[in-house]
């Protein structure tokens, strides 16, 4: 006599009859567009959540252009610190998107104090 098995056969799995699901077809036609009631009511929603989280004015302005702001590489003669010596080669002021400047040194490498430039054109620590 053989040994019993101790797993059971696979048993193929019982198939339902089901009919396939209508497909569902758009049609663009004159009489339907966007509803100008329901575009309203979403515009004074959102300069109603714009005031609840805002600062109360329901304006939507356009930001300005950070790139007319941008300043670039920039080279300072005469650096904003009073430790420094002014026999030291001039700093070469590097502006970050982050709005920030560093200084970068001669080899390459990075100060990680973020400055910021004033409106004389000196630099300061950011604090």
């Amino acid at each position: 006599m053989p040994p019993i098995w101790p797993f059971n056969k696979k048993k193929q799995p019982l198939a339902l009859e089901e009919e396939a699901p209508t497909p569902i077809v758009y049609r663009k036609t004159e009489d339907q567009g966007v509803d100008s009631g329901s575009t309203s009511q979403q515009q004074e929603d959102y300069k109603a959540a714009l005031s609840f989280f805002g600062s109360g004015d329901t304006t939507v302005e356009k930001a300005p252009d950070q790139s007319q702001r941008y300043d670039g590489v920039v080279v300072s003669a005469t650096p904003s610190d009073s430790t420094a010596s002014p026999e030291e080669d001039p700093v070469e002021w590097v502006a970050h998107t982050d709005g920030y400047h560093y200084k970068k040194a001669a080899d390459g490498s990075f100060d990680p104090v973020a400055h910021i430039r004033n409106a004389d054109g000196t630099y300061e620590p950011y604090s």
